[in-house]
């Protein structure tokens, strides 16, 4: 009696993380005078969000600047040169993941 024997390769969709410990950024004393990054993840309605997150911002914290980026794929992490720049101009990021 012959047996076929099959065999299935399971895949992890995470790819290969690398994560690296890390410490937490201290907290902000203030919003006043620092910059903020706006990073749109491109989802739908994702930039109507954003947009009113700058009016309370700014109504808040007029001497707040301001950086609004938009990831160029949606699905695809931050690419790298704008993760830089973020990290280089901004005191801190908000954005968002998810449907």
């Amino acid at each position: 009696m012959n047996v076929e024997v099959r065999s299935i390769e399971l895949l992890d969709p995470r790819g290969d993380p690398q994560v690296a410990a890390r410490q937490r950024t201290p907290r902000l004393k203030g919003l006043d005078g620092v910059v903020i990054g706006l990073l749109n993840n491109g989802k739908p309605n994702f930039d109507e969000f954003m947009a009113d997150m700058e009016v309370l911002f700014r109504a808040q914290y007029p001497s707040l600047r301001i950086v609004q980026r938009m990831k160029p794929v949606v699905p695809r992490p931050v690419p790298q040169d704008m993760l830089a720049e973020l990290v280089e101009t901004c005191d801190a990021v908000v954005t968002g993941m998810g449907d």
